[in-house]
């Protein structure tokens, strides 16, 4: 094994503080993130958005598969509530199986949002949504 002198890492240690600086000096300042927002909270400092509010909401059906099998739950999903008070990027973060997921994805696909907003001014935000299934 080589030892590397403390000059070296000094070196390193520079560059890489150099290199964080630069990036940094790329994002004009006042400027939200390029990315969708979080919903501001206590867990959740600035840079942060109000929440959307939903407007309409679609109900999941059930599919034929979770019925038989009388599969009750929840999926949890994650999206983006746009500017456009519509949801994209929808992803299952809590799968239940038998074709719920599904039926929730395309649910959440039908809903429509007052989008939340930063300054005023509409922002995308993430959300994550929890869809219940219960055999009635």
């Amino acid at each position: 094994m080589r030892y590397v002198g403390s000059s070296v890492i000094k070196a390193i240690g520079m560059a890489a503080l150099f290199c964080a600086v630069m990036l940094a000096q790329d994002q004009p300042a006042g400027r939200p993130p390029s990315g969708p927002l979080k919903v501001c909270s206590v867990k959740n400092p600035q840079p942060c958005a109000t929440a959307p509010r939903p407007i309409a909401r679609a109900q999941a059906e059930y599919s034929d598969k979770a019925r038989k099998k009388k599969i009750s739950g929840t999926v949890v999903l994650e999206g983006t509530v746009g500017t456009d008070g519509h949801t994209h990027d929808i992803r299952v973060l809590q799968p239940l199986g038998y074709g719920l997921d599904e039926q929730a994805v395309k649910a959440l696909r039908q809903w429509t949002f007052e989008p939340g907003t930063k300054d005023g001014q509409p922002v995308p935000v993430s959300l994550d949504i929890e869809m219940d299934f219960r055999i009635r």
